[in-house]
């Protein structure tokens, strides 16, 4: 008996709450049309008031806003803001971009920039970065202390932003990649690569700027005996006097002074 009057009681307690949700549902559903036109209406009053650049250094904020071309006073809302991604995109040193409203009046552009990795000279001076897209040779507060790549023969032909695919560009870049993977000074030490149209890679030093024969293999090894040899003898040493450094040879570096000022070098690897 009393597990019936308590299932009696649970069916009237449910039969009331389903009442009173029926009940409530129908202000709140009242409520929701009301509301949504009324939400629409105040989102498309909201303007553009301020477009803010973030995470630009090559390139000037204003001169990303003005590629953005998002005019003040516009639709908050009614932006194309894939269309303004485009527009940023097009500005071969941005690598990617990510726009979004922030309400009430603020359109926000967040962008990465491509870094040059080396310059070179086609018919003009360009910088490429670590993938091979080619860039364009910019004024910009930032300056670039990267080396020159030469002797890699004709190059296809491809818009600013566009991938170089030369294999002996790509070598190049391989190599000036090494050079920074063993430090920033053995990179910065560079001041040349000439890949020599598919024959011996050279270097040239940024300090005496004298041939450095390289070959084509094991470079990684031979950047690390490079460094060595310079430091612990070249430096010490007089290094306006060198004429050459040679590491082609197997486990050996030559190096060759001007006649009278140091005798000829054979170090072992």
């Amino acid at each position: 008996m009393t597990d019936q009057i308590a299932a009696v009681a649970t069916s009237v307690a449910g039969g009331s709450a389903n009442r009173w949700s029926r009940l409530l549902l129908f202000p709140l559903l009242a409520a929701t049309l009301v509301l949504c036109p009324l939400s629409w209406k105040w989102r498309d009053t909201l303007k553009v008031r301020q477009v803010f650049i973030e995470g630009s250094q090559i390139i000037s904020a204003r001169q990303l806003s003005l590629l953005a071309n998002v005019p003040v006073q516009s639709s908050l809302h009614g932006t194309d803001l894939y269309a303004v991604r485009k527009r940023v995109l097009s500005q071969p040193f941005v690598n990617t971009a990510v726009i979004y409203p922030q309400f009430p009046d603020i359109l926000r552009i967040r962008v990465t920039e491509r870094r040059p990795i080396a310059s070179l000279t086609v018919g003009q001076m360009f910088y490429v970065d670590a993938r091979g897209i080619l860039l364009p040779y910019v004024q910009s507060p930032v300056k670039f202390d990267v080396p020159v790549i030469n002797g890699i023969g004709p190059l296809q032909k491809v818009q600013q932003g566009g991938r170089l695919e030369a294999a002996d560009l790509l070598a190049a870049i391989d190599l000036l990649e090494t050079a920074q993977s063993i430090d920033s000074t053995m990179y910065h030490f560079i001041s040349e690569v000439n890949m020599n149209n598919g024959r011996d890679i050279v270097l040239y030093s940024t300090d005496v700027g004298v041939p450095i024969y390289l070959g084509r293999q094991d470079i990684g090894r031979k950047l690390l005996t490079l460094q060595s040899f310079w430091n612990e003898v070249v430096k010490s040493n007089n290094a306006e006097k060198l004429q050459y450094v040679d590491l082609r040879f197997e486990d050996q570096v030559v190096a060759r002074w001007q006649p009278g000022s140091q005798p000829p070098t054979k170090s072992t690897l």
